[in-house]
Formats: structure tokens, sequence, C-alpha cells
């Protein structure tokens, strides 16, 4: 009976420290659990604040462009806000082929160099946002009923996502009377390029220069000697391709078209605060 006493004395002992144990392995558990949330959480909120200050950063970024474009010798500072991002300029990015057809016969190259982009690379972002467009949408080319020129969108790098800033061309078309017994017609197409800037890759917060260097033109004058009621202009650029379709006045003896390239060769540089 002393021995059944000792016995039950003892396990009740045990239990006390086993108890502890087990109920201090759950908390540490517990704690654990509640941190890796927490952790997750903070991360998380923290990437939304790294793409918002990047969203503000370009948006103000376009929006000094897009004052300065066609007003030659024209400037405006930008302060970019420090985003965790690697803010980079490519003068030499976005390829942009445009070719002036009227759908069958006709078709001719008018435009074929590069207009650059501006970007920030975006690392450790847990969701995908490719696709996305914060101002503008995929048409690489607008007539004159379009929304804006600009691009600014989520695309995917090779080791990041990218917040891309970049430019489409706009078409407009107007009737200018009578040239050698045919309606004459010109179309314009206007196109923002970056690609006199400097080749930048940046990190941190900075001060950057917008400047309207010049504005260039180049004329073709096209006949056609029957009737063509419009003429369609088609725009690749990185794979994507979009035809906007222009009306022309004609006659039964045809028509002239000139066609103009205007460009506006924007500098974005870096400066001292």
């Amino acid at each position: 009976m002393k021995s059944l006493g000792k016995l039950a004395a003892s396990r009740k002992a045990l239990a006390i420290p086993v108890t502890y144990l087990i109920l201090f392995a759950s908390l540490i558990a517990i704690i654990s659990v509640t941190y890796g949330f927490a952790i997750t959480r903070i991360s998380a909120k923290g990437a939304q604040l790294r793409v918002s200050v990047a969203k503000q950063n370009m948006q103000a970024l376009d929006e000094a462009i897009r004052f300065v474009a066609w007003s030659d010798g024209s400037s405006k500072t930008v302060y970019m806000e420090d985003c965790g991002g690697t803010f980079q300029i490519q003068p030499k990015a976005k390829g942009l082929v445009i070719n002036l057809t009227d759908g069958q016969a006709f078709s001719r190259v008018v435009f074929n160099g590069s207009v650059g982009e501006a970007l920030y690379m975006l690392e450790g972002l847990a969701e995908s946002q490719e696709g996305t467009y914060v101002r503008g949408d995929g048409r690489t080319v607008i007539g004159q009923n379009g929304f804006t020129v600009t691009q600014l969108y989520f695309g995917r790098g090779e080791s990041a996502q990218q917040l891309v800033l970049c430019y489409r061309p706009l078409a407009m078309v107007l009737a200018a009377g009578i040239s050698g017994g045919k309606p004459l017609n010109i179309i314009r197409v206007y196109i923002i390029s970056l690609s006199s800037s400097q080749t930048l890759s940046l990190y941190g917060s900075f001060n950057l220069k917008v400047s309207a260097l010049n504005t260039t033109s180049a004329v073709e004058l096209f006949e056609f000697n029957s009737s063509v009621s419009s003429l369609a202009l088609e725009a690749l650029s990185e794979g994507a391709k979009t035809t906007v379709w222009l009306p022309v006045e004609s006659t039964a003896e045809g028509a002239f078209i000139s066609l103009e390239i205007v460009v506006c060769n924007i500098q974005i540089r870096r400066v001292n605060a």
C-alpha cells in the first residue's frame, strides 16, 4: 500500500511539469504562428506602400513630360521619392514601327525606331500585377478620339516586376482643300520620344530634370489615282499591334496624302537638389 501511494504521488508530481511543458510548447507554437502571420502582413503592407510610392513617382514624371512636351526649351524638375525599387531610363527600348496602308496594294513603313521608356524594377512583390494599366491601355497607337498617349503599366522583367512608363503615337487627319485637282489630306502622327535621355539606373530618392529638347518633322507626299475612303496606320511595338483607320477625302480621280511624322524629343537626366 505504501508503494502504491508513493507511485501515485510520483505520478502527480511528474504530471505538473509535463503539463507546464505542454502549455509552454503550445504557447511557443501560438506565438510563432502569430509572429509569422504578423511578419507576412507587415511585408504585404510594405510592398503595397512601395508600389504606391512608385506609382506616385511615375505619375509625377508623366505629368512633367506632358507639361513640357511640344514646348521646345521648356523644362521641369521632378522629385522621385525612395520606393525601394531601382529606377531606370532605357533610351533604346520600346521599338516602334508604323506602317501606312490602304489595306490592299499600298503599304509603306513611315517610322521605324526606338522611343525609349522609364521604369521601376520592383522586387519582392507577393502578387503579380503584370498587365495592369495605371494610365492608358494596351493600344500601340490612338486616333484623335483616344484617351491618352501615356502608357503606365506593370510588366515582367527577367528578375522582377516592372512599372513601365512610355508613350504611344497619336494620329490625326484633316482635309486641306484641293491640290492639283485632287483633295489634299494631311495626316499627322505625333510621337513623344525619350530616346534622347541618359541611360540611368538609380536607387533611393533623387531629382530628375525633364526637358523638351526639340521637335522634328518629316513629311512624305503620296498620290492616289483612284478613289480611297480611308487609310490605316498600323503600329507595332514589342509584339503588340494596333490599327487605326483614318477617313480621307477623295474623288474618283484619287487624292493626295501628306503624311507628317512629328517627334518631340524629351531628355530626362538626374540633377542635384
